[in-house]
């Protein structure tokens, strides 16, 4: 049943992993094309991320069935150390036993070897004792003697008896514990056998997961393909809409700062250059957060921007000594009362996923081992090198995995 419902599940994420070529020519429907991106992205990644916890999940059962086989291999070890002290018992008991039954038939024969004589020679034995008597004193100690006779070979013989008895109950009972232990360790045995096909079982369910992780993960390098086609095409694009505007300006004489873009809808801060990297050149120039999204979220953004300028330090938290990209974010967050993880990757799964098409002030931009806060208008404010420390940026200089809303 389990198995039915995983393939069920790994033909489900076939249906939509379908990778889409990059077609859109303007940044609106770029935007678009990486919204539907993101979003498929962001199913298979959860499907990753439910599949490694069924995985683990399962892992972590066959580890409880590994520490019960362990049990149960013990049990059966001791249970079979008792089978073999038991058949000892057993075996000592009835030597005892037939020890004792040819006792009792000795003494039994001896004894009615005895009467028989007795028997036989009637009162001429004892007219012959008393003849052999020396004395009367003697005669008495003489039929003393035989009685005492009599009464030792009564009770040797009931003394046999008993031993024999006693030893063939312990005989039974030893007998009736063997059987309960060879019992015992028959039902050990099959639950060990059990266990052994349950565990059998679940490594080929883990063997199943592991397949549809690596088709998962297949298809998720694809989207991540896709998306950073898609990221430079827009940032083609978003480069040719700043050289049209710029082109524009010098023709018409006019010191033109923002353009607009009619099917992107966004405004682009022209007093800006992108450098090589897709980052800007001129990082002390004061960039007003865009007035779209939430207030708070503006408000987190332009608290960002306050620190542009200061030192980058591996694994620092501080906005004013010295932080990293993760260490900057989650400071900033701090500030207005949000906790979120301190490293890049686990950002990257905190708050709600939407689209970079829908991306406002206060957003974490999320990269491959890198994170920085949105502030609008296709920019960003990071914790960027040690070089270049805390500084603006283009939100697509490089493929964005994820864009996460906190607040």
């Amino acid at each position: 049943m389990q198995k039915k419902v995983l393939c069920i599940t790994l033909s489900f994420i076939m249906l939509f992993l379908i990778v889409v070529p990059v077609r859109a020519t303007t940044i609106s429907n770029v935007k678009e094309d990486i919204k539907k991106t993101e979003s498929n992205l962001n199913e298979v990644s959860n499907s990753i991320s439910e599949l490694q916890q069924n995985k683990q999940s399962v892992s972590a059962e066959i580890d409880q069935l590994d520490a019960q086989l362990v049990d149960i291999l013990t049990c059966i070890s001791i249970c079979q150390d008792e089978i073999n002290a038991k058949e000892e018992q057993v075996k000592q008991a009835k030597a005892d036993l037939q020890t004792a039954t040819e006792q009792e038939a000795t003494q039994y024969e001896a004894m009615k070897t005895r009467m028989k004589f007795m028997y036989e020679q009637g009162d001429l034995a004892y007219v012959q004792l008393f003849l052999e008597s020396e004395s009367y004193s003697d005669m008495i100690n003489k039929a003393d003697y035989v009685e005492k006779v009599y009464t030792f070979d009564r009770e040797q013989l009931e003394e046999y008896k008993a031993v024999k008895e006693e030893v063939a109950t312990l005989k039974t009972t030893l007998e009736q514990e063997e059987a309960e232990l060879l019992a015992t360790n028959l039902e050990l045995q099959g639950e060990q056998d059990a266990l052994e096909v349950t565990k059998q079982e679940m490594q080929g369910m883990v063997a199943d997961f592991d397949a549809q992780l690596a088709t998962a993960t297949q298809k998720a390098a694809s989207y991540k393909s896709l998306l950073k086609q898609q990221t430079e095409q827009i940032k083609i694009l978003e480069e040719q809409q700043k050289a049209a505007v710029a082109a524009a300006a010098k023709e018409n004489g006019k010191n033109t700062t923002t353009a607009s873009n009619e099917n992107a809808g966004v405004t682009t801060n022209t007093d800006i250059i992108g450098n090589n990297d897709g980052e800007e050149g001129n990082n002390s120039q004061n960039i007003t957060p865009s007035s779209s999204g939430s207030a708070l979220g503006r408000q987190i953004a332009a608290y960002g921007c306050q620190f542009v300028g200061n030192p980058y330090v591996f694994g620092g938290t501080s906005l004013t000594s010295g932080t990293d990209c993760s260490g900057f974010t989650q400071a900033v967050y701090q500030n207005f009362g949000y906790s979120i993880p301190r490293d890049s990757t686990s950002q990257r799964s905190c708050g709600q996923s939407v689209s970079y098409a829908d991306a406002q002030p206060g957003d974490l931009i999320c990269y491959a081992g890198h994170v920085a806060l949105y502030i609008g208008n296709g920019q960003i404010v990071h914790a960027s090198t040690p070089s270049t420390g805390i500084k603006y940026g283009t939100a697509t200089y490089r493929t964005i995995l994820s864009v996460r809303r906190i607040i």
